[in-house]
């Protein structure tokens, strides 16, 4: 997944960008379809505004949150971008339980049925 982060007035210190990665890569464990992921910071008078908006597959999904703290601020908006996907991946999930999607394992009490005799 290729992340790509932008700020305006305001530099992001290496922390913040390790911090910001790290949270945005464990999304890749809901789809392996996620290609893109671009973060957008702006300050406006002491508020910090994250934008996050990550492209996939066949999906893009978008997240916003401000705070006067930078860190609570992206937290939330990573919180939301999670939530988002997830309820993405339970619908695509569903809509696969109800058109019969993959085959599943069969029962643990099913196996080859025993060889009759005639006798």
């Amino acid at each position: 997944m290729r992340i790509e982060i932008t700020s305006t007035s305001y530099e992001l210190t290496d922390g913040m960008r390790e911090h910001i990665e790290k949270r945005l890569l464990k999304l890749k464990r809901y789809f392996d379809s996620v290609m893109d992921c671009h973060v957008f910071l702006r300050v406006e008078r002491f508020i910090y505004k994250f934008e996050i908006t990550l492209h996939g597959n066949g999906f893009d999904l978008f997240s916003e949150a401000h705070s006067e703290d930078i860190h609570a601020a992206f937290d939330s908006a990573a919180e939301k971008m999670e939530r988002q996907i997830r309820k993405l991946k339970d619908k695509i999930r569903r809509r696969r339980s109800r058109r019969g999607g993959r085959p599943s394992a069969e029962p643990a009490g099913a196996q080859e049925p025993a060889e009759e005799f005639e006798g």
